[in-house]
């Protein structure tokens, strides 16, 4: 009777055992999952892998509107992830470096690349008060030659092109300079992506099964149905 016991005891620890494994292993978040259906305007998708990092995105046909990388962990039951790993996106930016000389004009040299540092080539640059004008070659070079001015007068100058976010600098009337100006999308065209960086943001988890997961923040459920492995 005893041994028929301690019997019945063992397979109860090791279906417990079992259940409880099963149970674990659906806590495991492998692939692409999104709220949306597939072929749709808008997008958003959360993409987990199995070594704790996920990357989420969300956007439309014009461009990324959010976007956000780190590690994840199921907890409890909760789902936590902490936006450590999101690589923010560079603005434009430009360097100037200016001499002198003697001369009765100056000359303002500028190399134009975008952010991998390929030249960009039909590139309006233009100054004011001055009104002269020119464009970038193919080697993204540029010239303007301008009447020199007083020290305290300020020459202020454009790069611009449609899909670019426009450079405007503020140069000394006498000085010659060599610029290096550095590209990115227009603002007004695409919009600043929204970066997720440095927050810990927590889900309860309502349901998880092996094609779609439920969570809750708040008030707001959001079931995340499984798009990829």
């Amino acid at each position: 009777m005893l041994k028929e016991q301690n019997v019945i005891k063992l397979l109860l620890t090791l279906s417990f055992f079992c259940l409880s494994f099963k149970l674990y292993c659906q806590q495991e978040i492998d692939g692409k999952y999104s709220s949306l259906m597939l072929n749709q305007e808008h997008y958003n998708y959360f993409d987990f892998n199995k070594n704790g990092i996920f990357e989420y995105h969300a956007g439309a046909d014009l461009g990324e509107i959010e976007f956000g990388k780190g590690h994840y962990q199921i907890k409890n039951d909760s789902l936590i992830l902490n936006y450590d790993l999101t690589k923010l996106n560079k603005e434009s930016y430009f360097k100037t470096k200016k001499f002198y000389n003697s001369n009765d004009s100056i000359k303002i040299n500028l190399k134009i690349y975008n952010l991998n540092k390929e030249p960009l080539s039909n590139i309006m640059v233009y100054s004011f008060p001055t009104y002269s004008a020119t464009q970038s070659n193919k080697k993204g070079t540029a010239s303007l030659k301008l009447k020199k001015q007083r020290h305290k007068d300020k020459i202020k100058l454009y790069v611009k092109e449609m899909f670019l976010a426009k450079q405007v600098m503020y140069l000394d009337g006498d000085s010659n300079y060599n610029i290096d100006v550095f590209m990115n999308k227009s603002v007004e065209q695409f919009g600043h992506p929204k970066a997720i960086k440095n927050q810990i943001i927590k889900y309860k988890i309502i349901e998880h099964a092996e094609d779609f997961i439920k969570i809750k923040k708040e008030n707001r459920v959001i079931k995340l149905i499984r798009q990829s492995k």
